[in-house]
């Protein structure tokens, strides 16, 4: 299963130098999601495409910052979320394929609208204005995983 992991800067670090994730919370294109969000399994680029964006949203209301790991984890636990909630095996770095973080312009806009947010779940936090403001102008940027120690300096 594709899973979206909402990180730290700090997360990113521990995990590209060889410390596993394990048992934490990500988010996939679950058969709850798909319902949720109207889509189905033709549909998994925009599946993925939502994810990605549900993941950046929690790692922002999470860590003040979006960055988000895209990992193979065929142990991953469905939670039957409406939002894709899963639990994780273990994943170590290697089960990396990409990484997405905001630019500094992004960056900037993002922390403007978490501090609109304040202390809101994702479910609020996802139909707010200001989240959709950020997914209007914002993109998030992909990297490879080689490119995980840019992604952890400011």
């Amino acid at each position: 299963m594709l899973v979206f992991l909402p990180l730290s800067p700090l997360d990113l670090t521990a995990l590209a130098s060889g410390t596993p994730l394990e048992g934490v919370r990500g988010y996939a294109t679950t058969p709850s999601f798909l319902a949720s969000f109207g889509l189905t399994e033709a549909d998994d680029e925009d599946a993925e495409r939502t994810a990605l964006y549900v993941a950046a949203l929690e790692a922002l209301l999470r860590h003040g910052v979006r960055l988000v790991a895209v990992a193979e984890d065929q142990r991953a636990r469905d939670l039957r979320d409406d939002f894709g909630q899963v639990e994780t095996g273990t994943v170590g770095f290697d089960a990396v394929s990409a990484l997405f973080s905001d630019d500094e312009e992004g960056r900037s806009i993002a922390a403007g609208v978490r501090a609109e947010l304040g202390e809101a779940p994702l479910a609020q936090a996802w139909d707010d204005p200001a989240h959709e403001r950020l997914l209007a102008e914002t993109d998030l940027l992909w990297h490879g995983p080689a490119e995980w120690d840019r992604l952890t300096q400011d």
